[in-house]
């Protein structure tokens, strides 16, 4: 078999020992690089020391020229390999990767670069304009509805000084004619109560010519009002009443105080009698001061204690000066109704609650419903200078008022007290009455309460 001869290199790149047929492609297996001059192995001499274990070598002549031909470039710094890319992710798992195929079929995992994303300032600029221009118009209309307010309030509290100034040249007005006028209306009360009968009383009082008979019917059954012997009546308060430009009405309120008791040794008693209070209401009747004597008894034509028992048993109505008082407010044959009850004034008024009043229906939309509940409203904070004011001292829950009342038979006999007029709120005269806010023209307060009660029709 013919010997071949071998040439031996040192690959400079992969540093493997690399064999090569003397007529062949001197290339490296291992890495593929192109090699120089074969290395020659210098035959041992006699006087060469053989080559040992300990640190012995062969020399030898290895090229070091490299061509750029043929050889494969090594791996970029910034190129992994799979297994490094699976070691990093251990600890950088949210890093993508993408994997490359070199052309020697060698894996490569490049790292991918986060692109930056270019921030689009045009949108931004368009809705920052728009922002500043709705500012601009709220900050427009804020100014200008401030404005509005500060001219508006201006304007009210204009007005506001108007009214208090008017109201108080009225005050003023009024408290003026008072202080001029009421010594003549307390020695009218006091020449009114030295009279013994009531013949001699009628002198003193408003349009005697009509109240004459009702006096006499009166005090049939009715003491007259008489002063104890050593009392004093003073005035206690007093108000004037613009009931018409040229026709004022003065209403006030009479203290009577009882002379001192005294003991057997002449000496005042520790509890002396308390106070009593009248109220006495003056007309003018030219150039004198008349007493409305029909206020001042609460005079009603029928005994009240004898109408509200029913003892006559006829449906003849009866007009009355009584407190009212609204006991509820509910739904009857579909409508809304108040249930009322009436009382009769008294001097004790303790007296007042220990009558049996017969409850009463109204139909809360009807003229006398809205009338009633007008008077029932009324809140002395709301008073006015020039109106009536002797009912701000009512009872609580109560009010008075000058009604007309009824009795009405049912279909089975049954007898119920109604409501025909509602006249006025207050205790005054006829002529005297006030005008109310709510007036409708609709069917009669008789008609519309005589229709059946679909629910119970006693009303209680």
């Amino acid at each position: 078999m013919p010997e071949t001869s071998q040439e031996f290199y040192h690959c400079p790149s992969c540093g493997a020992l690399v064999s090569v047929e003397a007529d062949a492609e001197r290339v490296c297996g291992e890495c593929g690089y192109e090699l120089g001059k074969s290395l020659a192995i210098t035959p041992r001499m006699a006087d060469q020391a053989a080559a040992t274990a300990k640190g012995a070598m062969v020399q030898r002549n290895v090229s070091t020229r490299r061509h750029s031909t043929g050889r494969v470039a090594l791996v970029p710094s910034d190129v992994m390999t799979v297994d490094e890319v699976k070691a990093e992710s251990k600890t950088d798992s949210l890093r993508p990767t993408d994997e490359l195929v070199s052309d020697d079929g060698h894996k490569k995992v490049v790292r991918r670069r986060k692109k930056r994303k270019r921030i689009a300032f045009g949108p931004l600029l368009f809705l920052g304009g728009w922002a500043v221009l709705v500012m601009l118009v709220v900050i427009f209309v804020k100014f200008r509805e401030g404005a509005e307010g500060a001219e508006g309030a201006e304007g009210d509290g204009e007005e506001k000084e108007e009214e208090v100034g008017r109201r108080a040249s009225l005050q003023a007005g009024m408290e003026e004619l008072l202080i001029k006028e009421l010594p003549v209306c307390h020695a009218t009360l006091l020449e009114f109560l030295k009279e013994p009968i009531w013949t001699g009383r009628a002198q003193f009082v408003w349009d005697s010519a009509k109240v004459a008979p009702k006096m006499a019917k009166y005090y049939e059954r009715n003491q007259m009002w008489k002063l104890p012997a050593g009392s004093s009546v003073t005035v206690s308060k007093a108000n004037l009443i613009l009931h018409s430009p040229d026709d004022p009405v003065i209403e006030a309120v009479f203290q009577v105080d009882f002379a001192p008791v005294e003991d057997e040794d002449g000496q005042p008693v520790a509890e002396q009698p308390e106070p009593y209070f009248r109220e006495v209401t003056f007309m003018r009747d030219e150039n004198k001061w008349r007493i409305d004597w029909e206020a001042l008894v609460r005079y009603s034509p029928n005994s009240w204690q004898l109408f509200r028992s029913d003892v006559d048993g006829n449906n003849v109505p009866g007009e009355f000066r009584l407190f009212v008082r609204r006991t509820t407010v509910r739904f009857q044959g579909g409508q809304p109704v108040m249930v009322l009850k009436f009382f009769e004034p008294r001097e004790d008024r303790s007296e007042i609650w220990r009558q049996d009043s017969p409850p009463v229906v109204v139909a809360r939309d009807s003229e006398s419903g809205l009338r009633l509940q007008e008077i029932l409203e009324r809140d002395p904070e709301s008073w006015e200078p020039g109106k009536p004011g002797l009912w701000h001292d009512d009872p609580e829950g109560l009010r008075r008022v000058r009604v007309k009342l009824y009795w009405e038979s049912t279909a089975d006999n049954r007898r119920l007290l109604k409501v025909g007029e509602v006249l006025a709120g207050n205790w005054w005269t006829d002529g005297y009455e006030e005008d109310f806010s709510q007036v409708l023209p609709v069917e009669s307060d008789e008609e519309s309460l005589s229709k059946p009660d679909a629910d119970t029709g006693d009303g209680s």
